[in-house]
């Protein structure tokens, strides 16, 4: 029993030193490497967050009101919408035309068909360059996104580990990296050759209507929204089970720590754990501050982007309207197949938010 609580006391007292070690250089701002997560930031997310006053230590984000954040992603939405509403300007002047150049051509005849073909490859041009402008973005802000993740996920997860949860910050930390290099090697190797066969299908059975290619790229975009559901669905799954076993092992090892070290080391047994209490306490705020950055940090890279992928698509869904509208049937496709096009951009960013979203969460969570 004595060599029990001497290694409990051995371990409780090297646990009480880092916690205070690392507390103390925290006071600084160079102990947990805030210099490279707040470097890791890309310049136009780190002036939002300036702005809105947050860094790694101060909880900013508890000066935000929900009316603040609304009227933020307002403004955003009012400033990435200009593009957006060009193209929909553009795609409606195209679709009028076409209905003109219809209506003034012989019914059944040749040039009716020369004036769909023309309609429709002006109307390709004009998408074909918003897609991969944005596609181009996304795979940007995706990179940026996944240097921001693998600087932020360690410096967490060894904030969590000094406070006694190894375990699981060793589960979120392995997952989270696994998640962000498999996201990363999708969206470079697949998004991109993905939307460009989905594009040329589309334009192509625009084009030439008898081939009924758009059908191909409806299943091309199922196939990648339930591949993203299946990504999803196993890694909270997995990460959850692993998470939940974890914290229950580290709370346990800590308070079976914590009682041998008060009952069974006289006279400043009690001081002692309670002074790594007092210490534990404040270093969970730091916990808490630099999780809800890292948080608020990925959706100003995140955002953004996923707010221009939105218009667009909005956009799009209006310019199919307005050809079903006049009943052309072709131009009708093509912007629906870019409608799912950017779909499937749109997906796969929700999909990267959400997981780093959920594992800094479930980390934050895991230590109570």
């Amino acid at each position: 029993m004595q060599r029990i609580v001497s290694i409990a006391a051995a371990l409780l007292l090297w646990f009480a030193i880092g916690v205070s070690a690392f507390a103390e250089v925290g006071s600084d701002g160079f102990d947990y490497g805030r210099e490279q997560l707040e470097g890791a930031v890309p310049e136009t997310a780190a002036e939002l967050l300036e702005e809105g006053g947050i860094t790694p230590e101060n909880g900013g984000a508890l000066a935000w009101s929900f009316t603040d954040v609304l009227v933020f992603i307002w403004d955003m939405i009012k400033e990435r919408a200009l593009k957006p509403l060009k193209l929909l300007v553009s795609l409606c002047g195209v679709v009028l035309l076409c209905a003109l150049a219809n209506s003034i051509a012989d019914n059944g005849g040749g040039l009716k068909g020369v004036f769909s073909a023309v309609g429709v490859l002006a109307g390709a041009g004009i998408v074909v360059t918003a897609v991969w402008e944005v596609l181009n973005e996304t795979l940007t802000m995706l990179s940026a996104a996944a240097n921001f993740i693998l600087i932020f996920i360690p410096i967490f997860a060894a904030v969590t580990a000094v406070l006694g949860h190894a375990m699981s910050a060793t589960a979120v930390h392995t997952a989270s990296l696994a998640a962000t290099q498999l996201f990363s090697q999708l969206a470079v190797n697949f998004l991109a050759p993905m939307c460009g066969a989905v594009m040329g299908l589309s334009v192509t059975g625009a084009i030439h209507p008898q081939l009924n290619l758009a059908k191909l790229g409806e299943i091309i975009k199922k196939f990648v929204v339930w591949g993203l559901t299946l990504i999803m669905t196993v890694f909270m799954s997995i990460l959850s089970a692993q998470t939940i076993v974890a914290a229950s092992s580290d709370n346990t090892l800590i308070r079976a720590a914590k009682f041998m070290v008060s009952s069974g080391v006289p006279i400043v047994g009690g001081t002692i754990s309670d002074a790594v209490s007092s210490v534990q306490g404040s270093l969970e705020l730091l916990k808490g501050s630099i999780g809800t950055y890292g948080i608020i940090a990925a959706a100003a890279i995140i955002l953004p982007t996923l707010i221009t992928v939105g218009c667009y698509k909005l956009a799009m869904m209006c310019a199919r309207s307005a050809g079903e509208i006049f009943g052309l049937k072709e131009l009708s496709e093509l912007f629906k197949s870019c409608e799912s096009v950017m779909a499937i951009i749109l997906a796969v960013q929700v999909c990267f938010l959400l997981l780093n979203t959920f594992a800094v969460i479930i980390l934050l969570v895991a230590g109570k």
